[in-house]
């Protein structure tokens, strides 16, 4: 929803010590009057976004950004801040009077969005105009600007795991090795019973990650991990397996618990009996094809999303 002027919510956010150290000590670094004030407010509106952020829980990394980093900061015009496992969101600052942003053009791609910080005369503290996806002309009419609030919802929806990340060693905190959820009796079974450890066709080692699953109906004690593992195989398909566990061996899968699993508008179901202790889907396919994992139970689901 774009918001006139009337019905903007004003977010605003205080400008402390901390985040005019932090510029001062960016700008001192640069070599002309004209690009160490540019340097300062790109600071300033980055720490805010920041601070902002961090408030909403959503975790941010400074230190990564290349706003944060003086080689980056010397020869380019950028005032982006990493937002964890998402991407780079460009954080624009706006003084008072203005009515545009003009983008340079090492900020054009590569971005999550652009929000606009205005700054109060004094750079005691900022207002977070707006929000906008792309600027494909360079230019951002601060008019134009959407409210803040679909930067937030944008944040809080779960984003896909993307397979082809995991295949250069990036992974979200959330997916972690298997013997930091598996307890070790159930690993043993694991590669015995539920799938094998050998190397693909291509030579290369499977790759599995585990994420701990909390449906909110389940007793404290029972556990449930999701565990999915992939492979190159050949003709640049990849080979997937996506199990849901209980952690403990002796423990059994609740009864009716399902794992339906997606792609386009094919879909598999598998159903735990009184006896399972794991449920298992196997699926090969090319890259750039997205899977929907569901996990249910009675009224409790939980949706993940992969792009193989």
């Amino acid at each position: 929803m774009i918001m006139n002027s009337q019905e903007r919510l004003l977010l605003e956010v205080p400008l402390g010590i901390e985040a005019h150290r932090f510029a001062s000590k960016f700008a001192a670094e640069q070599s002309n009057t004209a690009k160490s004030k540019q340097v300062y407010l790109n600071t300033l509106a980055v720490y805010a976004a920041h601070r902002f952020l961090t408030w909403l829980g959503v975790a941010t990394d400074l230190k990564k950004s290349d706003s944060w980093q003086p080689i980056m900061r010397n020869w380019c015009n950028v005032a982006d801040l990493i937002i964890t496992d998402r991407g780079k969101l460009e954080c624009r600052p706006v003084l008072p009077g203005e009515d545009r942003i003009f983008l340079p053009p090492e900020v054009i791609e590569e971005r999550l969005g652009y929000l606009a910080v205005q700054f109060s005369d004094r750079l005691d503290q900022v207002e977070l105009l707006g929000f906008t996806r792309t600027a494909v002309s360079g230019v951002i009419e601060i008019s134009s600007l959407h409210s803040v609030d679909e930067l937030i919802q944008e944040l809080s929806l779960p984003q896909p795991v993307v397979f082809q990340q995991w295949l250069q060693g990036i992974f979200g905190e959330a997916w972690q090795v298997l013997d930091s959820l598996l307890a070790p009796r159930q690993l043993a079974y694991r590669s015995t019973r539920a799938i094998s450890n050998k190397t693909t066709n291509r030579g290369e080692e499977r790759i599995e990650r585990a994420k701990r699953l909390n449906l909110g109906l389940l007793a404290d004690s029972q556990q449930l991990v999701l565990v999915v593992s992939i492979s190159p195989e050949e003709n640049q398909e990849v080979r997937v397996i996506i199990q849901v566990h209980s952690m403990e061996m002796e423990e059994y899968l609740p009864p009716s618990l399902k794992l339906k699993v997606t792609l386009d508008s094919d879909s598999v179901e598998v159903v735990a009996r009184d006896t399972d202790n794991w449920l298992q889907v196997p699926l090969t396919e090319l890259p750039g094809k997205t899977i929907t994992v569901e996990i249910s139970l009675d009224d409790a689901a939980i949706t993940e999303k992969f792009v193989v």
